[in-house]
């Protein structure tokens, strides 16, 4: 199956054609949730492609994987285990990771993906404005949408979080401007902005998403004393450090996990918060002050006064 991907701030459109035989179960789930769109963002440290958090939960079945070394410039894939986030190759990648394969560029659009990249990698660093892209299917893909949330606390997350796709959070805004009148030290806030881009990070990736994987086979038992040792040391940090809807969604999520004993309302709340979550970070990712990289060059890589470049 062919989808279209849009970048409509760069005036630039490309046609993909899906891995519908190494990965069919990914495909379809990711045709399911076509159209959409979310913004756009670039890794730090695994080299030359552009990558956006999804706007749901990656849980298909992936056979095909590849290491992002090995991946030809326009492929597409998909790594559940770093946020349900898509990448397009447009050069040379460097993290030996391997993620899903969800596609292919096709041949007749792969010259502009560097340019791409290019614009994407600069929009990160510096620029620092709205940049999105947007998928949807070519054609009729016949599919049925997924099922809505059913418990009321998953249905305000689910509207929370399609209201920040393209739209940045009232937390991302208040700590972009320094208006977290708690934290700060010595008349700055920049330290501020550190400690929770980890945290939000942490508690996301490396917190919710281990979580949320356990349930199913752990049980509710398990699940709580692990989040209550865990994942609930987070609720004040991030809220000490301007992240307040954040931190009151996870309150909330915690009395449900501690009230309910069935299972699937637990799964129900815990993905849309997960979703939202991992918005939240998308945009606390772009939204970060990476420019000031440039005053740490790799030895021998960048002349004084001059800027690393993306391949």
């Amino acid at each position: 199956m062919k989808i279209s991907v849009t970048w409509p701030e760069l005036d630039v459109a490309v046609t993909a054609t899906l891995a519908d035989d190494a990965n069919p179960q990914l495909c379809d789930e990711f045709v399911r949730h076509l159209p959409f769109g979310i913004i756009q963002s670039h890794p730090v440290v695994s080299g030359s492609s552009v990558t956006m958090w999804l706007p749901y939960l990656s849980k298909a079945p992936t056979p095909t994987k590849e290491s992002i070394v090995d991946a030809p410039i326009g492929r597409v894939r998909l790594s559940q285990a770093t946020g349900s986030k898509i990448s397009i190759q447009y050069g040379k990648g460097l993290e030996p990771a391997r993620q899903a394969v969800l596609g292919q560029v096709d041949d007749e659009h792969l010259d502009v993906l560097p340019q791409v990249g290019h614009e994407v990698w600069e929009n990160l660093f510096w620029r620092k404005q709205q940049l999105t892209v947007h998928f949807a299917a070519l054609g009729d893909g016949g599919q049925a949408a997924p099922p809505a949330p059913s418990h009321p606390l998953a249905r305000e997350l689910a509207a929370a979080a399609d209201g920040i796709q393209l739209d940045e959070p009232p937390d991302i805004a208040r700590l972009r401007t320094g208006d977290v009148p708690d934290a700060g030290s010595f008349g700055q806030y920049f330290s501020v902005w550190v400690a929770v881009y980890g945290l939000v990070r942490d508690y996301v990736v490396s917190t919710l998403f281990p979580v949320y994987n356990a349930l199913p086979s752990r049980g509710l038992e398990t699940v709580r004393a692990i989040y209550a040792t865990v994942g609930a040391g987070y609720h004040f940090p991030l809220r000490y450090h301007g992240f307040v809807q954040l931190a009151d969604f996870a309150d909330r999520f915690q009395a449900v996990l501690e009230e309910s004993d069935d299972p699937a309302v637990v799964e129900d709340v815990l993905e849309q918060l997960l979703r939202y979550g991992n918005t939240t970070y998308a945009w606390s990712h772009q939204m970060f002050p990476w420019y000031l990289g440039m005053h740490f060059p790799t030895r021998g890589e960048v002349p004084p006064g001059g800027r690393w470049k993306p391949s």
